[in-house]
């Protein structure tokens, strides 16, 4: 049925932000082919192309020379990281404590979960770690944290009529949707009330495309606010990200509404926000090797979002990856310069949660290939379709509980569908839903 939704999703920005950048001489030379003519899709001259893309390469190098990178590194998966002291991310070089596990106690004479019991599905073969969780030679120096390139690469092979100032490529959204007749469908399962962050786990697939310059996406998201103001993480697949268009983690924020830029919005560390502190684990890293296998191996990712102290910190792959913090600027309260967010939007609480998968399809009204999920119904359920599992809510900034009501709601099941929310006593399986489909191949998806 129509699922009409404020933006929520970590996708407005295209072909634009996403994973990390090659380098400028790399990016030069191989990105574009021969320069006597524009790409064939192009709008632009010749020379045009060239200064635009010239213009793109620099700007993306003079935005790494802000890091002061002490090292780079490849990944197996054509990953490149560069390595940063984490003081250097902050103006008073204080780096904010990770929080500690929360003790999960239920609210008082609430019942266990819902009443209605049903068997867990099965055991995950295994939770996803990173490249570099589990490569030593590919880390960085004693004291670094990591920052994910954006694959200028990948960009310029994928965006033919590029913007005349490079700003565009993190700035530039598309239409603002409405699901029901536009370019987005969902699969959601949402809470609404006061809370302080959620967490559980993301079923990693990697399908073939997304077609073209669209988006799969799989996450959690807390919000509050108008204009919007959300913190949103999980798994992404999109052109733009390396290795292009296979699973990667990211992290996005925003604090007005779709705008972007640094310290109003974006996504990992490609504008100004997040603040990176695990030395193993950062958004756009790869989770290509943790691919699940239709009637095998199922395998996905943990995901927790929690406010803490002010600052709303990100933990996947058993790691606090890092935070938006409490002040702009990153620094230690009092905030000179303000805080990230608004009293009236995610600053002290967030009153929603979305936990969803979603496509973003660039053809739309028209139905698009591009797969949800595993790219099948949620009715094949496990080893099949796609499923989020264990997840919870903050109810008190220290203790949480699982999900265990509502629906969910679908926005077109002849493209893409959902199946759930169950619930059972296994520890592994509290609450879990399927959701997913192949779009246009569907049955009926027009």
């Amino acid at each position: 049925m129509p699922y009409s939704v404020p933006r929520c999703i970590a996708v407005a920005l295209l072909a634009l932000l996403a994973a990390p950048a090659h380098d400028a001489a790399a990016a030069a030379s191989s990105a574009t082919g021969p320069s006597a003519q524009a790409a064939p899709d192009s709008q632009l001259s010749a020379v045009e192309y060239e200064q635009r893309k010239t213009r793109i390469v620099q700007f993306f190098e003079n935005q790494r020379s802000g890091y002061r990178a002490v090292a780079t590194t490849r990944t197996k998966s054509g990953q490149i990281i560069d390595w940063i002291r984490p003081e250097s991310q902050v103006a008073d070089g204080v780096i904010a404590t990770p929080p500690s596990d929360a003790e999960g106690l239920p609210p008082k004479g609430k019942a266990y979960l819902a009443s209605v019991q049903s068997k867990a599905p099965g055991a995950p073969a295994s939770t996803a770690l990173t490249e570099v969780q589990l490569d030593e030679s590919i880390r960085g120096p004693k004291g670094t944290v990591p920052i994910v390139r954006f694959d200028v690469d990948s960009y310029l092979r994928e965006v033919k009529n590029l913007p005349l100032d490079p700003r565009q490529i993190l700035t530039k959204a598309p239409p603002q949707p409405s699901p029901a007749a536009n370019s987005r469908y969902y699969v959601v399962w949402q809470r609404f009330a006061d809370v302080y962050g959620t967490s559980g786990f993301v079923n990693i697939w990697d399908t073939v495309g997304p077609v073209g310059n669209e988006t799969s996406i799989a996450q959690a998201a807390v919000i509050r606010g108008t204009p919007m103001q959300a913190v949103e993480a999980g798994k992404i697949e999109h052109s733009s990200f390396a290795p292009s268009k296979q699973p990667v983690f990211f992290t996005y924020f925003r604090t007005n509404g779709s705008a972007s830029g640094d310290w109003v919005g974006g996504y990992n560390a490609l504008v100004k926000g997040w603040v990176q502190v695990s030395a193993t684990v950062a958004p756009g890293m790869s989770l290509v090797p943790w691919n699940s296998v239709a009637g095998g191996a199922q395998r996905d990712v943990d995901i927790e979002v929690r406010l803490v102290s002010g600052n709303w910190w990100v933990k996947a792959a058993g790691q606090w990856a890092g935070y938006y913090p409490n002040c702009k600027g990153a620094t230690a309260p009092p905030c000179a310069s303000g805080t990230l967010f608004s009293a009236a939007g995610i600053r002290d609480k967030a009153d929603r949660l979305d936990w969803y998968g979603e496509v973003f399809d660039s053809s739309a009204p028209a139905s698009t290939s591009t797969d949800m999920g595993s790219g099948a119904f949620a009715s094949t359920q496990f080893g099949h379709a796609a499923y989020f599992r264990n997840l919870t809510y903050y109810w008190a900034p220290e203790s949480f509980w699982w999900w265990d009501s509502g629906a969910l709601s679908v926005t077109d099941s002849k493209c893409y569908s959902g199946l759930g929310p169950s619930y059972s006593a296994d520890v592994n399986w509290r609450n879990w839903f399927y959701y997913g489909g192949p779009g246009k191949e569907g049955a009926g998806c027009i």
